[in-house]
């Protein structure tokens, strides 16, 4: 029997869901995993011109494990964001959101990192003899390396917003055609297999059969088909919200299988199949293709319902480290990369251990980043521009009145207090008797969802 019976109309939007935004915070931070192996890379499906003196294959694995889920993942908690807040505030609230959040932040990064990525890299290839072309690599003003992300998340979300636009002139029994096939497939055991060998397509032309980055301000057709696909994913799971539980259901044999079986089978395809296809590609190279991209769909889809439900269950809270990491996240992945490269050239001609150096180069990007995130962003406006603005609980007055014995009744003056307050809440008023000493003030609880990069708050 399954998990969960499909209906035939979506489910309320239930607003934010804390477990999905604190695994955004994660997708986000992961990305210092990603750029920080690959100055190690060593079978050579892989290019990066940061190259240090010691390299091992074990780079490459750890890269393409976190490379093959963590975009396609951001990228569906950023059409469900996108998605939910529509649905709370209207396309409208959508367009500011991207254009204040998204395309601002962007705009100031390509002329300021952008440049300053370029002139790195070049002096790290000038002591190696290679040449770096800023234009072949998109130019010095673009949005280039780690910065194609914010691009293209406009780029998908303009479908999205048209979309929106019109959805009052869709007729209504297409509509709910369309709702009952989608909670159907949600909760169909064929969704994962399915949706993986709809990407083999896709990743056909790529060099290394994974998913490639772009660059520069002319889209890659391919690359922008394949992530608008998890964005239109997350869209429609924001509409059928209540099937959440069955995307994360069995979070753990999903995570298990996805790492001990799927993971070591795609890199061993993807490897072997990537060198045999450019040196001499004998006759059964277009199935070993086949199956290696197949598996490796069948990994991001794998991760992608085991971390949801990973964090759905053991995730949940908004106080703490993760509030604070929720609100410096967007300043890490904005100024990250250029710290973590300056720091990756400075090590490179050295033979250090390959662990001992990945660790400190993390572990002093993450500290520069959140001394700057503390000391020059989270209280100023640049916080306020990439976090939007706190949501400040509403207050409301309420009269109080005292009463003293042998005294008449006296007004007290008007007392502001929060709304959470369970005395207002309940609509409960109370008096102080004689020689009682006042109670002490109890203030209501409620959950803060602190702003997240860069998804709607």
């Amino acid at each position: 029997m399954p998990l969960i019976t499909p209906s035939t109309t979506p489910a309320p939007n239930p607003g934010r869901d804390t477990a999905l935004d604190n695994l955004r915070v994660v997708a986000m931070l992961l990305g210092l995993v990603t750029h920080g192996a690959l100055p190690f890379i060593a079978t050579g499906i892989l290019q990066f011109p940061i190259r240090d003196a010691t390299r091992h294959p074990g780079a490459d694995a750890a890269y393409i494990a976190v490379h093959d889920f963590r975009m396609q993942l951001f990228f569906l908690l950023a059409g469900f964001a996108a998605a939910s807040l529509a649905a709370r505030r209207g396309v409208g609230a959508v367009v500011r959101n991207r254009l204040v959040r998204v395309a601002v932040p962007l705009a100031v990064a390509v002329v300021v990192v952008c440049p300053l990525m370029h002139v790195l890299v070049a002096h790290h290839t000038t002591a190696r003899d290679v040449t770096w072309n800023p234009v072949v690599a998109g130019g010095w003003v673009g949005p280039n390396f780690h910065l194609w992300f914010l691009y293209y998340l406009l780029l998908c979300t303009a479908p999205l917003v048209a979309l929106l636009a019109v959805r009052d002139r869709v007729p209504a029994g297409a509509v709910a055609a369309f709702d009952r096939a989608a909670r159907r497939f949600i909760a169909s055991p064929w969704r994962v297999p399915v949706l993986a060998a709809a990407v083999v397509p896709l990743l056909w032309g790529m060099p290394s059969w994974l998913i490639e980055t772009p660059y520069g301000w002319v889209p890659h057709l391919d690359v922008l088909a394949y992530y608008l696909g998890f964005f239109a994913a997350g869209a429609v799971l924001a509409r059928h919200a209540d099937l959440l539980p069955a995307v994360g259901n069995r979070w753990f044999a999903q995570l298990a299988a996805a790492n001990v079986v799927v993971l070591p089978a795609m890199l061993g395809l993807t490897v072997y199949g990537v060198r045999a296809e450019d040196e001499n590609p004998p006759a059964w190279i277009a199935a070993w293709k086949a199956a290696g991209i197949l598996l490796g769909g069948l990994y991001t889809w794998l991760m992608i319902g085991g971390l949801i439900g990973l964090f759905r269950r053991h995730f949940t809270t908004s106080h703490g480290a993760w509030k604070y990491l929720a609100g410096a996240s967007y300043w890490c992945y904005l100024a990250g990369f250029p710290v973590q490269v300056a720091l990756q050239i400075s090590l490179a001609p050295y033979h250090y251990p390959i662990v001992a150096e990945f660790v400190v180069v993390n572990v002093l990007t993450f500290a520069v980043l959140l001394a700057t995130y503390e000391l020059g962003v989270r209280r100023t406006w640049v916080g306020v521009v990439l976090n939007g603005k706190k949501a400040v609980a509403p207050a409301v007055v309420v009269a109080t009145r005292v009463v003293s014995p042998g005294r008449a009744e006296l007004p007290a003056p008007p007392r502001v207090v929060p709304a959470a307050s369970p005395r207002v809440a309940a609509g409960v008023s109370w008096q102080r008797p004689a020689g009682r000493p006042h109670p002490a003030h109890v203030s209501g609880s409620s959950t803060c969802h602190a702003p997240l990069p860069p998804s709607p708050s």
